[in-house]
């Protein structure tokens, strides 16, 4: 045993001292750094090279829209002949045992469905209290709204909860005032159907806007039958509530932008190649074409309802279609689908909405007030490979590129121009339109390494300049640009942020890297960067061992960045007090080039070493505060939607819905009991003072009665939690129950929305 130590150190000793000379060495990177660069010319190139093989026309007629479509149909059949061979006699319609169109029946049913609430007096706008201060969705771009679960005015909550498939509502509450919390009642509620999906909403002055998707069962048919609905209500007087609107046009909803009076939804609609290939028949365009079924109603004096119905197709001229060549179609599989913009005006809701579609698939849309943007992922499949005893093909994809339309917003969407970049997108916070019109879009690449891309488009949608493969290796986790800098997080291992300065955007370059443990889901910003110093909030995950030498997800997780742009260093400042006669500045690098005994002296030395410890980007990243909940569990819904998260700049304040929870008793086959929980569900409020550098909690109200009873299902039901603040009264929303805190500790709570 004695004699296997010494040999064992020995082997120690070795292995440092082989440690020691090799990491003296200087290692040439050359032949990687040109590999690496050749890599990421042919990336771009190919995106470029797939662009000008995929084009877009606008069509002036729908005869020449019908023949885009046969010919795109006979291409298809030409490259797919298993898939084309006919099995039935069936013509091309857009609907056979779909959904019917909405018809003025279902308006009647939907609006006579309202089940108000009668209250002690009367609810009007007009009795409104003073309010000051509350809390609204948290959204990318100022003056663009976007859709979710919970609207408010400060004076009303309006949130859509489901109890259960049929027991859906929109909740009107009142809010309560600081000094009486049993001030608030659920002034309303408006039924949703069950037909109606995906719901969201938007609140514009005494509009309430409801948006979803009418889901139809599937058919023999082109298309499926599925509608995204647009649903208006004039909540001026809550006891009268008057469905105003009604408007279904085809696809299921995407998204939805609103910009002032403005509402732009993005609904998406599959073709059904494959079902089509089978038919003898040619396709019909006046089949397919996309419509518009838009329903306005009034009362008369006398009470009666008037409706005016319209049924208005989707002009021509404003189609912009994809029709990739043959080959493309081999390489890359693309087959044309639609996606929908509509527009509709909230002012005047007799105006006849506003449409345009353009073929492809969208996963996330960016938008800022002059711009749109929908970016629609395209796949190079894996080719297929064989040995000698089987053939099999990857389950992965090569070559992921992001096809980029843009709108521009004036009076209605005008289509400007398209264009392929590699890489698709995480989400919508991957994107950025900067003040001067430039597209700033982070992706990600899988194959042949899994990497992150910063591709910069100017107003024209040319790529001016690409930063490729940062960090490879590690997953893109969350990103936010702030005026000319990006900040991103990637994750593998630790999480690292990075600066990226754009101010040159044909010269992006990182300019700070800070690695710490977990990784982020969600950046915020707050103050602003050009009075010298931008903060952070860092909204993630913390990690722990695996017991496989890797890490896993653990616990919720808060951190506060501080990013400094005054006290930055200089040689000057940092270097300056160095400099004796024995130093000369201008010799830099001199005594790391080459050992001169006649120029290089240990002061020398030393200024040199300063030199290269110098940050010439003027900006600096730290973390000044953490905050973790800990138990065995901690989740908020906003690391999922940065919607839902709520942050209060005047009170540097944090509001989040969390589930807390720490296991009792574990299934076992013995017991054969569920597993038994300790569980927080409810409302935390964290202060992060900027100037105490600390994080702390101030609030916190846990809404379950018996803890115990939570099973393992918690967190599924509290996906649709918010909360918010109105004043010094914060609330707590999910679908059993609303309940209202104020700062001195005090709690109402109302039963089942």
């Amino acid at each position: 045993m004695k004699a296997r130590n010494i040999l064992f150190s020995i082997a120690s000793v070795v292995t440092l001292w082989w440690f020691v000379s090799v990491s003296a060495i200087n290692i040439d990177s050359q032949i990687e750094d040109e590999l690496n660069k050749k890599s990421e010319q042919e990336m771009v190139q190919k995106a470029q090279d797939l662009s000008e093989k995929i084009t877009f026309t606008k069509v002036n007629s729908c005869e020449s829209m019908e023949k885009v479509m046969n010919d795109f149909l006979e291409t298809y059949k030409k490259l797919n002949p298993k898939r084309s061979e006919h099995w039935y006699d069936a013509p091309i319609t857009l609907y056979t045992n779909g959904a019917r169109d909405f018809a003025v029946e279902d308006v009647a049913v939907a609006e006579t469905s309202n089940m108000n609430y009668k209250s002690n007096s009367a609810i009007k706008w007009a009795d409104m209290w003073e309010i000051t201060d509350f809390s609204t969705t948290n959204i990318q771009r100022i003056w663009v709204d976007e859709p979710e679960l919970l609207k408010s005015n400060g004076k009303y909550l309006f949130y859509y909860s489901e109890a259960e498939y049929n027991n859906r509502y929109i909740s009107i509450i009142k809010t309560p005032t600081q000094s009486d919390l049993s001030d608030a009642e659920i002034a309303a509620k408006i039924n949703i159907p069950d037909s109606l999906n995906d719901i969201q909403l938007f609140l514009n002055g005494n509009k309430l806007v409801i948006l979803g998707t009418r889901y139809a069962n599937k058919s023999e048919s082109v298309l499926w039958s599925n509608r995204s609905i647009v649903i208006v209500y004039d909540i001026s007087d809550l006891e009268n509530l008057k469905l105003e609107k009604l408007t279904e046009v085809y696809g299921y909803f995407q998204d939805a932008r609103m910009i002032n009076d403005q509402l732009y939804l993005i609904s998406s609609v599959n073709l059904s190649w494959y079902d089509i290939a089978r038919r003898d028949e040619p396709v019909v365009f006046n089949e397919m074409q996309p419509k518009i079924t838009d329903i306005t109603l009034k009362k008369s004096s006398d009470s009666k309802k008037t409706y005016n119905k319209k049924v208005i197709s989707m002009p021509c001229d404003s189609i912009f279609y994809l029709l990739p060549s043959e080959n493309t179609m081999k390489e890359t599989g693309i087959y044309p689908n639609f996606t929908l913009i509509s527009q509709i005006s909230l002012s005047d809701l007799d105006a006849t909405p506003k449409q345009n579609l353009v073929f492809g698939n969208v996963d996330e849309i960016h938008m800022s007030q002059s711009s749109l943007y929908l970016p629609s992922p395209i796949y190079f499949s894996n080719p297929i490979r064989c040995t000698l005893r089987w053939c099999y093909s990857s389950r992965y994809y090569r070559n992921e590129n992001t096809l980029v339309h843009k709108f521009n917003l004036w009076k209605s969407v005008e289509y400007q121009d398209s264009t392929i970049i590699p890489g698709t997108p995480l989400n919508q916070y991957s994107m950025d339109e900067d003040d001067n019109g430039n597209f700033r879009i982070l992706t990600t690449t899988w194959y042949d390494q899994n990497a992150t891309h910063l591709s910069i488009l100017d107003k024209n949608l040319k790529l001016k300049w690409s930063l490729l493969n940062i960090e490879p290796g590690e997953n893109f986790k969350s990103s936010r640009y702030i005026w000319d800098k990006l900040y991103l997080v990637t994750y593998q291992n630790i999480d690292p942020l990075f600066v990226v300065d754009m101010e040159d955007i044909s010269k992006p370059k990182i300019i700070w890297e800070l690695k710490i443990p977990g990784y982020s889901t969600y950046l915020h910003p707050y103050s602003d960067a050009k009075n010298g110093v931008q903060y952070l909030i860092w909204l993630g995950y913390s990690t722990t061992d695996n017991g496989y030498g890797g890490l896993k997800q653990d616990n919720t997780k808060v951190d506060l960045y501080k990013i400094d742009y005054k006290d930055h260093e200089t040689a000057e400042t940092k270097c300056s007090s160095l400099i004796t006669k024995n130093v000369d500045p201008e010799l830099t690098d001199s005594c790391t080039k080459a050992n001169d005994s006649k120029k290089c002296n240990e002061e020398q030395r030393l200024y040199e070493d300063c030199l290269t410890k110098v940050n010439p980007e003027n900006i600096a990243v730290s973390v000044i505060a953490s905050y973790e909940f800990t138990w065995d569990t901690s989740y908020t819904p906003a690391l999922e939607n940065p919607r839902v998260f709520v942050w209060r700049s005047n009170k540097q304040e944090l509001v989040l819905p969390m589930v807390i929870a720490k296991i009792l008793e574990e299934w076992t086959r013995e017991n054969n009991r569920k597993e038994k929980y300790d569980a927080f569900l409810g409302l935390k409020g964290l202060s992060m003072k900027t100037s105490t550098a600390l994080i702390k909690e101030v609030l916190s109200h846990n809404f379950i009665n018996n803890p115990e009873d939570v099973n393992k299902d918690y967190r599924r039901d509290f996906e649709d939690a918010r909360v918010g603040y109105i004043d010094d009264v914060y609330y707590f929303l999910v679908w059993w129950f609303a309940g209202f805190l104020n700062k001195d500790g005090k709690v109402a709570t109302l039963g089942s929305l």
